[in-house]
């Protein structure tokens, strides 16, 4: 047993070490003045690692140690320290850059002294590339014993080195080195090929691992493997000395030679790697020519713009000819009885020939458009190619023996750790794989889609780089992953640019541009014509920006922007002996007070104030990804900057940054405090800089940023494959859970660790839907406001909308396209058109809003191509397109059908207004609604407002909309319908198909389940507006939160539990639209938590105000709780921080009904943005009424259960509501002066008259930002 506990220091323990510092009995090195400034400075200045130890006995803290890549010498630079070592000392050692630490600071308790080494030794581990620590010790001179440092200790594991000019009778008061030596302090690793006899240590390894190897290969394998003498298989043991001088296995590698190389070059992308054999180099060399296939997403500009939709619509289907520059399309007449769309056309009279071209031409683009749009290959263009596989020649002739003898790489089958060994150590296996294998460069890794990673496959997994598989008829292909022997060899370092370096920077600029050459992806491509989509822009746009940049710095001295080449080689040598592996271009960040509006972010950081950058752009080559820390520590000691952010820009311009997944994402805030404007006023302001790159507009849902803080890295990941079929809002948030589980409130993981997720989630969808939820560059013709049309409107609350517009989910979910046909409940896998995917668990979220039900038509049988059902974003696009092709071909005969009745439906009605549709010819049909089901009426649904809809129906028929109210969708008649249809629906009918397949109860339409949202098997869960309790609760399960929704999923599933979890929903749900004459709604119910005890929804009390065309409602339950908030308005903004006064108590709202009686409130959305709303909305105000509640309930519960409360009673009472509304004043004057700063505006103290009389420079000395001690000044 350890006797120390040893991890990384916390901003939470703080108070035990501001008690270290000051307590009796302790020792240290360092400089320790600024650490008695006060506990909240000890984490101000940067340091590479914060180390503290606790006794495993007691949990007491022992020591704390600082260390980092330069020393704490206040008069040497940061990035000069080498220069002063070669000079000032004569070293035995070779010290580079990379390959030490400084050993800044370590206090730790007298009787506690062996302490030190285990700290030291958990450091090494931690960065297998240093091998030196060094620790300076300033010379002697007289001062205060608490100030005496003590090196006695440190001296007994290190050596110790004086500067030149030390002498010991005239200069013997200098400083000196303490160097702690790696290899000297850890026990040594030693390798030997594995015997017959460690099968069974080897076994007893594997079984806490990878006990899945040991049910298929038996107990007895390794001896097996070992006494088969395969020259092609190696099998190495490493070995360590324990306490007892006695050796002990440690860790256990299985590599092999065998690998068939076409195999791979055949089903992996493998080009990059030189086809995984050693080139030919002018030497004779034999070839092979084989066909792979090949898979390339479609560019983003070349999906929904409209000149991408031009480019798919300028080829008709009707006669195989290209559309004419008139526009027109061109038929034969032999194709008079062809069957188009369901029936033969015999009319063979003149006047109806012209009729049937429009109505053929007309749908053959309705169903080309919808075909295409659905299609997987649009999105993944399949291309088949010819390679020539050429190998050296050797004496072998052509065939495996040749190939064998040219192999450049070879496989690491398994690898295993002791339980105890410490994993990053792991490195030096790495080391010694590549040792075994001289003359081979690449080493490979497979892992099986049916088993589980290890813990140790896990960590080596950080220095390999996934390889893109190439189709294939083969299922269930291995994961292959591949490093290269510079990646463990290699060191990084940083050089600043130079005139000779522009052309690197160009070509690594350049490494992402696609190829001029473009596969044609359909076979109407292969007609000569000129596509208008520049895939290219943003990479064009980037080097121009790059150009300018380079320019700049080379010119201008002072230049605000700082270029570095990132180069891979011997750090030691000169810039020209190292290979340039990328670039990287910072500047200071001058906005980071704007991310605060949108972004969850610390504000008491203002010791970082001057110390942010912003990374412009960077480029890496994809094996140095476990570089990162280094390239990023190395950074900052040239820069001086220590917060570095990148902003990814969603609408605009994008530039490269191939770091940007070891970067921390920083999370959006799940509400917004203000109303956010959609329609942004133009900046006319000039730029003040001679080299303008336009900032991006911080107001905006436009950006995603990431942040690199310099802190030690932390995964974050689930332990079970999760499988997820459906992309609705439910499965947005459940995924932004998931991803975000290590952020908090406090910042208790971000403030201390560089936080990144790595995921074992599959999302099943159609093709395009994520596509069309992701698309940026769509832009619509009609609107001048792109952000507020209907196109790209999204109805969720800011915590689902940001997962498409602030962060990207593609960069740790895999999202695979295609239609589920089978679940093997039993097998557990889920078997899609072209693959079978494996789960865990699996997790049904693929209810939608609209799903057309036809009793006479199949499940499968393919939908009308006029038929649009208005569930994602990518059906949005497809009735867009399809709109205008109506309007273009048949602009005095079509007619429009919308079906439905809730305020989608309105939506959708104004958005065919607005964009070309006459009302004349628009048929409004609503479905027969049923009411009087107590459920229904009690439950709160946002989606449904009869008071609105009754004035909306006024409205449409003021515009000439034809409705027709209470009928009921039969059928549809496929030669006579041209029309866009919706049904409200929640199951569509092929998932209902497959889920009764794989025998998932249903009822009806809906999916049982129980209150953890389990189905009858416990390892598929589902949650939507598809689902129905088997025991139906007392509180309401549908129309809530998503939010709320996914947290609970993730509590059922134990991945992120909550400890004050209870089943009923208390969130409120948030709905928006635009309705016709352009105003726009927002919704905010409040979930009934006790449905048997509530009155029906139209019993409630309804406040309502109207001024300036913006209307508005406030529902009060019978216990005045806010339980419904709705807003129209003409205004184009985002309204969520509406859902901070859903569910709160009238009384808490300012009296809000009180002062709408006294006819004080004239409009409600401008009486929730008035300043004291801020304290409502502030992170830590429920925290603030949690400690109310707790202190003041036994209180009154006491006082209310007297026995005899008399005549008196009443008095007694106020006195108690005097007394205690005294303390919740001081409560909360204690809650405004601790957080006075994350206030707008600004709230009046009693202490602030008392400042009245003072000076204007007197007011403000005490305050934090004049405060010395949060500077930089410790070094």
């Amino acid at each position: 047993m350890n006797q120390f506990q040893i991890r990384l220091a916390q901003a939470g323990d703080q108070d035990g070490l501001n008690k270290l510092i000051r307590s009796p009995g302790v020792k240290w090195f360092g400089n320790i003045r600024p650490k008695f400034r006060g506990k909240d400075s000890l984490f101000h200045s940067y340091q590479t690692y914060r180390i503290l130890a606790l006794c495993t006995e007691s949990s007491a803290l022992v020591a704390y140690a600082e260390f980092r890549n330069y020393p704490s010498i206040a008069a040497l630079p940061t990035d000069c320290w080498l220069e002063w070592l070669s000079t000032r000392y004569c070293l035995s050692m070779s010290i580079s850059w990379l390959n030490a630490l400084f050993f800044n600071f370590c206090i730790y308790k007298s009787e506690h002294s062996t302490v030190l080494v285990e700290i030291i030794k958990d450091v090494l581990y931690r960065e297998s590339r240093v091998w030196f620590l060094i620790a300076v010790r300033s010379p002697y001179m007289p001062q205060p014993i608490h100030f005496v440092e003590t090196f006695d200790d440190l001296e007994k594991i290190s050596k110790v080195f004086y500067p030149l000019e030390y002498s010991m009778d005239k200069n013997n008061n200098t400083q000196s080195l303490y160097i702690v030596d790696r290899f000297v302090l850890l026990p040594r690793i030693s390798y030997r090929k594995a015997l017959a006899e460690d099968n069974d240590d080897i076994i007893a390894m594997q079984e806490v691992e990878n006990p899945e190897m040991r049910e298929e290969l038996g107990d007895y394998y390794i001896a097996e493997e070992v006494m088969g003498q395969n020259p092609k298989s190696m099998l190495v043991v490493a070995e360590t000395i324990n306490q007892s001088e006695q050796s002990e296995m440690a860790i256990f590698l299985w590599l092999s030679s065998d690998i068939d190389i076409l195999f791979y070059v055949r089903n992996y992308q493998m080009e990059q790697f030189g086809n995984l054999v050693k080139p030919a180099d002018g030497r004779s060399f034999h070839y092979e020519t084989m066909t792979v296939s090949s898979v390339q997403r479609r560019a983003e500009a070349s999906m929904f713009t409209a000149d991408a939709l031009e480019d798919l619509d300028a080829v008709t289907i009707l006669g195989g000819l290209q559309r004419v520059d008139s526009g027109m399309s061109v038929a034969s007449l032999g194709k008079m009885k062809v069957s188009s769309i369901g029936g033969t056309i015999v009319d063979t009279n003149v006047a109806n020939e012209n009729k049937f071209y429009m109505r053929e031409c007309l749908y053959s683009k309705f169903k080309y458009i919808l075909e295409k749009l659905h299609s997987t290959d649009y999105y993944l263009r399949h291309e088949q190619s010819v390679i020539n596989f050429i190998y050296p020649a050797g004496t072998e002739p052509a065939g495996p023996a040749a190939m064998a003898a040219a192999s450049n790489v070879f496989l690491l089958r398994c690898i295993v750790a002791r339980p105890d060994f410490p994993l990053p150590r792991l490195f030096n296996a790495m080391v010694a794989i590549f040792s075994a294998y001289p003359d081979r460069d690449y080493c490979m890794m497979l892992m099986s889609v049916k088993y589980r990673a290890s813990k140790s496959y896990l960590e080596v997994m950080q220095y390999f780089m996934p390889v893109a598989s190439r189709p294939s008829s083969l299922s269930s292909l291995d994961d292959v992953f591949i490093t290269h022997r510079s990646t463990i060899f290699g060191e990084i370092s940083l050089y600043k640019l130079e005139k000779e370096d522009v052309a690197h920077v160009h070509n690594l600029a350049l490494g992402n541009l696609p190829s001029s050459t473009q596969t044609p992806n359909s076979s109407s491509s292969s007609f000569s014509y000129c596509s208008k989509v520049n895939e290219r822009e943003e990479l064009e746009h980037e080097l121009h920006v790059l150009d300018a940049i380079m320019k700049d710095v080379l010119e201008n001295e002072f230049s605000e922007f700082a270029v570095f080449t990132i180069r891979c080689g011997i750090s030691t040598r000169s810039v020209r002996e190292n290979t340039a592996i990328g670039f990287v271009i910072v500047r200071e960040f001058h906005n980071h007070d704007k991310l605060f509006e949108h972004y969850h972010l610390p504000r008491q950081e203002y010791q970082l104030n001057r110390r942010r950058a912003e990374i412009i752009s960077l480029r890496l080559h994809p094996l140095f990804l476990v570089s990162a820390g280094l390239i990023f520590r190395d950074l900052a000691r040239k820069t001086s900057f220590y917060d570095y952010y990148f902003i990814h820009s969603v609408d605009g311009y994008k530039y490269s940054n191939d770091l940007k997944k070891m970067m921390m994402v920083v999370e959006p805030k799940p509400i917004k405090k203000v109303p956010v404007f959609t329609r942004v006023q133009a900046d006319h302001k000039k730029p003040r800089k001679k080299l303008n790159l336009p900032p991006p507009n911080f107001s905006r849902d436009n950006m995603i940023i990431y942040r690199h803080k310099l802190n030690p890295v932390k995964w974050f990941t689930n332990s079970q494959k999760l499988v997820i079929i459906g992309f609705s809002a439910v499965t947005k948030a459940f995924l932004r859970q998931l991803v975000f589980q290590w952020n908090s409130k406090d910042h208790k993981n971000s403030e201390n660790f560089t936080c990144l997720t790595r995921l074992q989630v599959t999302v099943i969808c159609r093709a395009g839907i994520v596509e069309a939820d992701y698309d940026s560059l769509f832009k619509c013709p009609y609107c001048t406001n792109s952000q507020g049309c209907y196109l790209s409107y999204r109805n969720e609350s800011c915590y689902v909308r940001d997962c498409c517009t602030r962060i990207d989910l593609r960069s740790w979910v895999h999202f695979v396209p295609g239609k589920v046909e089978k679940v093997d409940r039993d097998k557990k896998f889920v078997k899609l058109d072209s693959c079978e995917i494996y789960y865990d668990k699996l997790l049904l979220m693929c209810d939608r809003l609209f799903v057309l039900r036809c009793i006479d038509v199949p499940v499968y049988s393919r939908r009308p191509c006029n038929l649009v059902e208005i569930n994602f974003r990518l059906n949005k696009f497809l009735l867009f397109y399809k709109v205008r092709a109506l309007l273009e071909d048949m602009p005095r005969t079509y007619l429009v059908l919308v079906y439905g009745n809730n305020l989608h439906t309105y939506e959708c009605i104004a958005f065919l207004i607005g964009h070309g549709v006459d009302c004349s010819r628009m048929v409004f049909v609503q479905p027969h609604r049923i009411t009087g089901r107590d459920a229904d009426m009690k439950e709160k649904c946002p989606y449904w407002d009869k008071n609105l809809q009754m004035i909306m129906d006024d409205i449409l028929v003021e515009k000439g909309v034809n409705i027709f109210t209470d009928y009921d969708f039969h059928h549809y008649n496929l030669h006579k319908s041209t029309d866009f249809i919706m049904e409200e629906g929640h199951l569509h009918q092929r998932h209902k198909q497959w889920l009764e397949n794989s025998g998932i109860e249903l009822d009806g339409n809906e999916i049982l389940v129980n209150e953890r949202y389990q189905t009858n098997d416990p390892d598929v869960y589902a949650a939507g507006s598809f689902i129905k309790m088997r025991i139906t609760p007392n509180y309401q399960y549908k129309f809530v939160s998503e939010r709320e929704l996914a947290r609970k999923i993730l509590h059922h599933l134990g991945i992120v539990t909550d400890k004050n979890f209870e089943d009923r929903f208390a969130e409120p749900m948030l709905f928006q639209a635009i309705l016709p004459l352009r105003y726009f709604i927002t919704k905010v119910t409040m979930p009934r938590r006790y449905l048997l005890s509530q009155l029906p929804v139209i019993v409630n009390c309804n406040l309502t105000t109207y001024k300036n065309k913006t209307f508005c409602r406030v529902g009060l339950s019978t216990r005045m709780m806010v339980d419904e908030i709705v807003v129209v308005t003409k205004k184009e903004c985002n309204l969520d921080f509406l859902l901070y006064f859903c569910g709160k108590h009238e009384l808490l709202l300012n009296k809000l009904k009180s002062r709408y009686r006294a006819n004080l409130i004239h409009c409600f959305l401008k009486f929730f943005q008035e300043p004291w709303t801020e304290l409502i909305m502030h992170d830590d105000f429920e925290e603030l009424q949690a400690e109310n509640k707790e202190l003041l309930s036994p209180m009154a519960i006491s006082a209310l259960s007297r026995p005899g409360r008399g005549a008196l009673g009443e008095l007694t009472d106020m006195d108690f509501f005097t007394l205690n509304k005294r303390y919740i004043e001081l409560k909360l004057l204690s809650f405004l002066r601790e957080h006075r700063r994350d206030f707008r505006h600004k709230f009046a103290l009693p202490e602030d008259f008392l400042k009245l009389d003072l000076a204007d420079y007197e007011r403000y000395m005490d305050t934090e930002e004049n405060d010395s001690s949060s500077d930089f000044s410790e070094t």
